[in-house]
This record gives C-alpha cells, sequence and structure tokens, in this order.
C-alpha cells in the first residue's frame, strides 16, 4: 500500500515512521486490537454521507476519540484578554489535576500555560488547507491554527507548542518548534485506516493497517507527550531526535554512494566517450552532469 493514502507531512521521516518507530516502548505497548473496537464503532454508525456539520462531528467522532485517546480538556478557552478572536475549540491537559489548576484562573488566557496542546475541530472531511466557501468557517482550517499556536507559544513562553487539527477524518500534529511549522507537520487518515474511505487495506494488509492504527495512537495519545518512568523525554521528542538521526545517516549514506560510486562511474564513462578530453574537463562535465541528475531526481520525488 502506498503508505501516502493515510500519511502527510514531514515532521517525522517516513523511514523512522514506518521501522524505527517500532522499536519505542510507547509504539510497542498499544493495542491496534483495543484501539480498532474503541474507534471502528464510531466511523461506522457515523453518517458521513448526510454532511455533517462541525458539532454532530465532534460528538460523534472527535470528543470519543480523544477520551479513548486519554485526553482532559477544556472547550473553547480564548486566548485574547478582550473580544473572542483566537478561541481554540480545545485545551488538552495531562490529567484532571492539570485541568483544576487551570481552572483556579478565571482569565482564560492564562489557562493554556497548564496545557499540553491545543486541539481544532472541523467538519466532517473539510478540507484542512483550503478557505471553505462558507461564510462562517473563514480562513484555511491550517492558517487558523498557525495563527493560534503563535498566540499560544508567546503567551506561554514555549511553555504550550503542539496542536491537533482535525476534521474527525484526517488528525494533523502541529510542533510550534519546527523550522516551518506550516508545512512540517504530522498527518494521518484515521477514516482510511479504519475502512471508512474504501477498500484502502485488504485482508492481507491487516499487519500494516495495525502498523499505522498504532503510529496514530503513539502520536496523540495523552502519553505521547509526558514523560515515561524510564525516559525523562516525551514520546515525541524521542520521536524528533530518531528522526533527525535518521535522517543525518541516510544523508551520508547518500553522500557516500553519490560521490565514491556515482561520480567515479560517471567520470569514466564520459573519459572513455571523449579519450582526448583534459582530466579537467572530464571532470567539470561530471560534476554539471551529476547536480543536474540529482536535480532532476529531487524535483521528481
Amino acid at each position: 500500500m502506498d503508505t501516502g493514502l493515510v500519511t502527510q507531512g514531514s515532521l517525522f521521516p517516513q523511514d523512522y515512521l514506518e521501522t524505527a518507530i517500532r522499536d519505542d516502548p510507547g509504539y510497542a505497548e498499544i493495542s491496534a486490537d483495543g484501539l480498532a473496537a474503541k474507534l471502528q464503532p464510531l466511523f461506522n454508525h457515523f453518517p458521513a454521507d448526510a454532511a455533517p456539520n462541525e458539532a454532530e462531528t465532534e460528538d460523534a467522532i472527535i470528543r470519543p476519540v480523544l477520551d479513548a485517546l486519554g485526553w482532559s480538556y477544556l472547550r473553547e478557552q480564548n486566548l485574547a484578554s478582550k473580544g473572542r478572536s483566537d478561541v481554540p475549540d480545545g485545551l488538552l491537559f495531562l490529567d484532571e489535576a492539570a485541568k483544576d489548576r487551570a481552572n483556579e484562573h478565571p482569565e482564560q488566557w492564562r489557562r493554556f500555560g497548564f496545557g499540553e496542546a491545543i486541539v481544532e475541530f472541523k467538519r466532517y472531511d473539510l478540507l484542512l488547507d483550503r478557505s471553505s466557501h462558507r461564510r462562517e468557517e473563514g480562513t484555511a482550517p491550517s492558517t487558523q491554527m498557525l495563527r493560534y499556536l503563535r498566540r499560544v507559544d508567546d503567551l506561554t513562553e514555549g511553555g504550550t507548542r503542539w496542536g491537533i487539527l482535525t476534521n474527525g477524518a484526517v488528525w494533523r500534529l502541529y510542533w510550534q518548534g519546527a523550522r516551518s511549522v506550516s508545512e512540517q507537520f504530522f498527518q494521518i487518515d484515521l477514516a482510511a485506516l479504519l475502512g471508512a474511505r474504501g477498500g484502502l487495506f485488504d485482508i492481507a494488509a491487516g499487519a500494516e493497517r495495525d502498523h499505522w492504527l498504532k503510529v496514530f495512537a503513539a502520536m496523540f495519545r495523552r502519553d505521547a507527550f509526558a514523560p515515561s518512568a524510564s525516559d525523562s523525554r516525551t514520546f515525541h521528542r524521542r520521536a524528533l531526535d530518531e528522526g533527525r538521526y535518521y535522517e543525518e545517516r541516510v544523508a551520508r549514506s547518500l553522500s557516500d554512494t553519490v560521490f565514491e560510486t556515482v561520480f567515479p562511474d560517471l567520470a569514466r564513462g564520459l573519459a572513455a566517450a571523449a579519450p582526448d578530453a583534459p582530466l579537467e574537463e572530464v571532470r567539470e562535465a561530471t560534476l554539471i552532469l551529476l547536480y543536474r541528475l540529482l536535480f532532476m531526481l529531487y524535483a521528481e520525488d
């Protein structure tokens, strides 16, 4: 199966998501069968073809999914001290104690310092990167989330930097510390994993479906945002560190292959085709050809 059908974004390298994540204890402890048993009925009974609105999507899918992922949360907390221009749909807490401490503050904007992430809900299957034709929906959901994240980051002085954007079907995770927050997110199509998109997964692909269900839970559940008993880093911090290591290792391997194998082979081929050419011209022509090939491959990818 093409994993691009269910995952998007570059916050975590694809190689990490497909392979290395399996070695993390946070992933290993998740039961795909248990998760599917909780979430599958939500999509089986949801009237997706009846154009459900945001409130219906929230009640039938989003809030039950958040509950299954272990979250405590407050609805519609205002980021502004005046007016209601910036009001994320939810503020997520690690536990009820953190929510209680937040509720001690009458000013809602002060409560964000006690949360772990903000969450924004949209109607079922609404496109996340495009503005809707509906007046009440305004700007693109992704643009709205980026604005909220900047505001929360400022309010909490970097204490709360995660955001979840979802239309019930697709779940997207943002981190304000990314180099490019708008592009380096993690997205997974939960509806596709649970069969609401048709036949993306057949019976033979059951193990693969289970893997991506576990990836979904590993990334979005409450425990991913808290240090574990054996590691002071959160699951996300471990994933970011491992992903960076993966990228560095791939880059070194690619560099070695290009300059120790590909470049010499190209140079020998050009030299054989033009035996009278000076070696410096062969070298320069080889570099030009090599970088043009790399550019074409990068563009194609």
